[in-house]
């Protein structure tokens, strides 16, 4: 549920935009790759919390407009609130680790779970000065999840209106290997991991999650923040990858292609460092 809940928190937070330098400023060096944007922060003895912030979204990491949220035991039991436009929520307490909570909406199964929290720095308990608790439900559609397991071509191909990338890097095509990836909180057979090879991938960052609604598909490569995937192309210099992808898929789909809204970006110790940042990218998945 945390890695989960790390690629929610980032999507809410920060949007993608055009063609430009608007992105993050860097990204990590083979030498020094930090933790994956969907890291889990470490964790952390729970206590009781005076509020709770939240989200609501869908398997496939759509967000959910008025979805009902409840308080299901507990001295507040009964208090609910809906979601806004953008999934989210909050819930006045105090709440105890031991407080569950539901949330549903017309067209979904509902979900219950506790509170979590996440530290902003070396807090020992949940209700710190220094933590933020909060709630992250994603909800499965009604529809049957469809299966995306398997072996893949990953084709990455850059936008033709981002012309600064060198010709060697504007179209990369990897080896994928989707397997069915179940998260605590997650309901089972929605939630994927797609592992990237047939190159050389800087440590730790050589895979992506899916996640999966009824037949909608969404791959999440840390939505245009930290790079999910960078490949070393050539001594001390390298190619990344990072945003957001979805696409409707069928089991008898054999080739799936669709926009890739993020940036690639090539940097390295002897040559220009270039991104191209767009929501015109495609990313081609075909079964092998």
């Amino acid at each position: 549920m945390r890695a989960w809940t790390g690629i929610v928190l980032l999507a809410l937070v920060q949007g993608l935009s055009g063609c430009g330098d608007s992105g993050p400023s860097s990204i990590p060096s083979a030498a020094s790759a930090v933790s994956p944007a969907g890291s889990a922060a470490p964790a952390q003895t729970k206590g009781a919390v005076s509020s709770i912030w939240g989200f609501v979204m869908d398997t496939g990491f759509r967000r959910i407009a008025g979805a009902t949220v409840e308080v299901v035991d507990g001295p507040h039991a009964g208090l609910s609130t809906t979601t806004d436009d953008a999934g989210e929520f909050t819930l006045a307490g105090p709440f105890d680790p031991t407080t569950r909570f539901r949330a549903s909406r017309e067209g979904h199964v509902a979900a219950t779970q506790g509170l979590d929290c996440s530290a902003s720095s070396n807090a020992s308990s949940c209700g710190g000065a220094a933590t933020r608790s909060w709630l992250g439900f994603y909800l499965e559609v009604l529809a049957p999840p469809v299966d995306v397991a398997g072996v893949y071509s990953l084709t990455f191909i850059a936008d033709p209106a981002c012309p600064d990338l060198p010709n060697e890097v504007r179209t990369r095509t990897y080896k994928a290997t989707i397997t069915p990836d179940s998260k605590q909180g997650v309901p089972a057979n929605t939630g994927y991991t797609a592992t990237v090879s047939g190159a050389t991938f800087v440590d730790g960052l050589d895979h992506f999650v899916i996640g999966v609604a009824g037949d909608h598909v969404a791959f999440w490569l840390f939505g245009g923040h930290n790079p999910a995937l960078v490949e070393q192309v050539a001594p001390s210099t390298y190619v990344a990858f990072s945003g957001t992808a979805a696409a409707s898929m069928s089991p008898s789909d054999v080739t799936v292609s669709t926009s890739f809204d993020g940036w690639i970006e090539y940097y390295g110790a002897a040559v220009t460092r270039t991104r191209c940042e767009t929501a015109a990218h495609r990313i081609v998945l075909t079964r092998r």
